[in-house]
């Protein structure tokens, strides 16, 4: 495959060398402070997931509701996976045509609207309903939240802010947790319905605060609104002066537009362009098979049954399953901090090679322990399992979850990343369905042979990533595309674009010269 190194003589990676730190920049602080609100968009998906779990450990919200068990309670688990499987159908053509920052607002109010359905909800069904709303909301807000930050952030802090985007789902875990383990000691309804009801916080500001942020330039541009774009670019890449970084900025995106060919279109001729091509065969590849193994390889059994897997060796108190969980979260969201502020000095491929394999031997030690617990129970077994979790979580938290979001969207075009991004969360959410389905009732029904499957496709991961990811790191969303494209017809559109920018500047400054001679 082509190298990007060379097509614009590595012009925005020196200019970025060159950039102050982002806190000495006042309009980058500014721009960053406006993003906490798409940023915070997995905190709802991470909360809901650890009020998956943490309420399991409630007895008051198992009574209330029956002790659902096997597939009622494997749908219970899925069923916000199933509305982000159809949030993510309509969110990429939604996102295509309405900009970034509608689906986020829209999609935090119905977060909103389905927590009071599950706070006041008077059975099961009506609860996992309300769940099942709350992931449609919850992804229509990731199909344009992550876009909309890869597309915003500076290019220097892009590797390093769109890795850092997918850790906030631990923020969740925490508040979800720690909230599970504070009121499970309460014996009326509330013990429950607390936790629901303090998931209304997060998207209450969003719903507001993502209308102060500003729109992606490069939706802008792509959509003809060229100077629109260009401004955003001034105001905070150039703190309000059109600078040379923003001036390169814009010659890649128009030129990156302008080469490529792909045709967004619910038709045979748009998907001929998608699928065409052996580059965005290759893109479609990484995008499903990055959102697959984020959800099947062995993190759901953690993410929603974790209170089971504590009952087969021996940890059955809720104070005990409560605990661990909060801890857990913490140690996770930790790691997954500290990655991200690695992963940009890092090779991608690298990175997803060591934390699979990483996962995999754990996985494994994980499966031998469970199996010794079963025949001899011993309580050391046990708190080795524990153990193993944090150890396989670890490996998770640093590069899972963090490039699980931000691969995907490096590794696509302007034209394409609203649409391919959706795929990526529908290849999620199907690989979470049917994890989450399965897993209680493969636990119940064979127990801790039910793992040994999962180290088989864990290892079966390995050798696809060896052999089909490609190295991303250190260059700038255009310079990835010609990895998968070629750099023949991108040098034709760096040269058109530079044509037009050229002459666009020239007669601006022809203009200015002779206003200022008409004045004198």
């Amino acid at each position: 495959m082509a190298s990007a190194e060379g097509i614009f003589e590595g012009r925005l990676r020196e200019l970025c060398k060159q950039c102050p730190p982002w806190y000495k920049n006042p309009s980058l602080v500014r721009l960053y402070l406006l993003l906490i609100a798409p940023m915070m968009t997995t905190t709802a998906w991470g909360f809901d997931n650890a009020l998956t779990n943490g309420l399991q450990s409630i007895d008051t919200f198992m009574n209330n509701f029956g002790n659902p068990q096997g597939s009622t309670l494997g749908f219970f688990g899925a069923s916000m996976s199933v509305g982000g499987i159809i949030g993510c159908i309509v969110g990429g053509p939604l996102n295509d045509r309405f900009g970034r920052r509608p689906l986020i607002s829209g999609g935090a109010l119905l977060i909103v609207g389905m927590v009071i359905m599950q706070t006041f909800s008077s059975n099961f069904g009506m609860f996992t309903g309300g769940k099942l709303l709350l992931g449609f909301g919850a992804f229509i807000q990731q199909c344009a939240a992550s876009v909309l930050v890869v597309e915003l952030v500076h290019p220097k802090q892009r590797e390093a802010l769109s890795s850092f985007f997918n850790t906030n789902i631990y923020i969740g875990f925490i508040i979800g947790a720690w909230i599970t383990f504070g009121t499970f000691r309460m014996t009326s309804q509330w013990s429950w319905k607390l936790p629901c009801i303090l998931q209304l916080a997060l998207p209450a500001y969003q719903v507001v605060m993502v209308w102060f942020c500003p729109e992606s330039p490069r939706w802008l541009i792509s959509k003809g609104r060229i100077e629109e774009g260009r401004q955003i670019l001034i105001k905070y890449h150039g703190n309000g002066v059109e600078d040379e970084i923003v001036r390169v900025e814009m010659e890649e995106i128009m030129a990156g537009i302008e080469a490529d060919k792909t045709m967004i279109k619910a038709n045979w001729q748009g998907l001929k362009t998608v699928l065409g091509t052996k580059g965005n065969r290759h893109r479609l590849w990484i995008c499903i098979v990055t959102a697959v193994g984020s959800q099947a390889l062995g993190g759901s059994f953690v993410a929603a049954y974790l209170p089971q897997i504590l009952d087969q060796v021996g940890l059955t108190s809720s104070k005990d399953k409560t605990l661990i969980n909060g801890m857990m979260t913490i140690v996770n969201w930790l790691t997954a901090i500290i990655a991200a502020f690695v992963i940009p000095k890092v090779k991608r491929r690298t990175m997803f090679l060591f934390a699979t394999a990483g996962m995999t031997a754990s996985f494994i030690i994980w499966t031998a322990l469970t199996a010794e617990y079963v025949k001899h129970g011993h309580k050391g077994l046990g708190i080795g399992v524990v153990v193993i979790i944090f150890i396989y979580n670890f490996f998770t938290s640093m590069c899972w979850v963090p490039l699980v979001i931000a691969y995907p969207l490096e590794n696509v075009t302007t034209k394409q990343r609203a649409i391919f991004f959706a795929i990526t969360l529908f290849s999620i959410n199907v690989s979470a369905f049917c994890s989450s389905y399965l897993n209680p009732v493969g636990l119940a029904a064979i127990g801790w042979r039910y793992y040994l499957p999962q180290c088989c496709f864990n290892a079966l991961m390995i050798v696809i990533i060896y052999f089909t990811f490609v190295e991303t790191k250190g260059l700038t969303l255009e310079e990835i595309a010609i990895i998968y494209d070629g750099k023949e017809s991108f040098e034709e559109a760096v040269h058109y674009v530079s044509m037009e920018l050229n002459a666009k500047h020239s007669e601006a400054v022809s203009h200015v010269e002779e206003h200022t001679e008409v004045k004198a």
